[in-house]
């Protein structure tokens, strides 16, 4: 079987020498204690993307990774990378978004 390629929108970063922002991390881990999803918005440059990496992977959190962009104003592109995003997240068999009607 042929492995599908991983999209970077859809690939958590592999952050290299990433300094631990601690206190930030207990902000994280709290946050992801009482919700199962977090939204985290900033400006541009301020670290999100890291953060956010480098606590997933330092934590061993398994998380589907979904980056937005200009791309995802387009509804069809957006559920388009969001079906991708499960598939690659939960496999085909459990990646079936209901049917609209």
């Amino acid at each position: 079987m042929i492995a599908k390629a991983r999209l970077a929108k859809l690939t958590r970063p592999s952050p290299t020498a990433a300094y631990p922002r601690t206190r930030l991390f207990e902000v994280l881990r709290r946050l992801i204690a009482s919700a199962p999803v977090v939204w985290l918005t900033g400006p541009p440059g301020s670290g999100k993307t890291t953060l956010i990496a480098d606590y997933t992977a330092r934590h061993q959190i398994d998380c589907l990774w979904y980056q937005m962009d200009r791309g995802d104003a387009d509804v069809a592109s957006f559920f388009h990378f969001l079906s991708e995003a499960l598939q690659q997240h939960m496999g085909d068999d459990h990646a079936q978004l209901p049917q609209f009607q």
